[in-house]
């Protein structure tokens, strides 16, 4: 395992987020298969793929910036699944980590 618990729990404070010891377990576990799939990634060869490029000269194409139609509250909420809340005029959502 690339990664133990401990580390797990020094990563989690850096970022601020409380996670339990058997959580620690279990992430440990999963950012070390992150990182094994990109140390596999890194063996193979790449000698005969061109670089990838990002539009002419370095640069994406723009679309110009043009306002379309407003969404009503009601259209918001609807298309939203719920996470808008008219009363409020703004979205919310299901808290990541409690």
């Amino acid at each position: 395992m690339l990664i133990d618990a401990g580390e797990t729990m020094a990563i989690a404070e850096m970022l601020h987020i409380h996670i339990s010891p058997g959580d620690a377990a279990r992430l440990s576990a999963d950012m070390s298969s992150v990182l094994d799939y990109v140390r596999k990634l890194d063996e193979l060869d790449a000698s005969d793929v061109d670089p990838m490029g990002v539009g002419v000269d370095g640069y994406a194409a723009l679309r110009e910036d043009v306002p379309g139609k407003c969404l009503s509250p009601e259209e918001l909420e609807s298309l939203s699944g719920g996470a808008f809340d008219p009363q409020a005029g703004e979205f919310v959502t299901k808290p990541v980590f409690v």
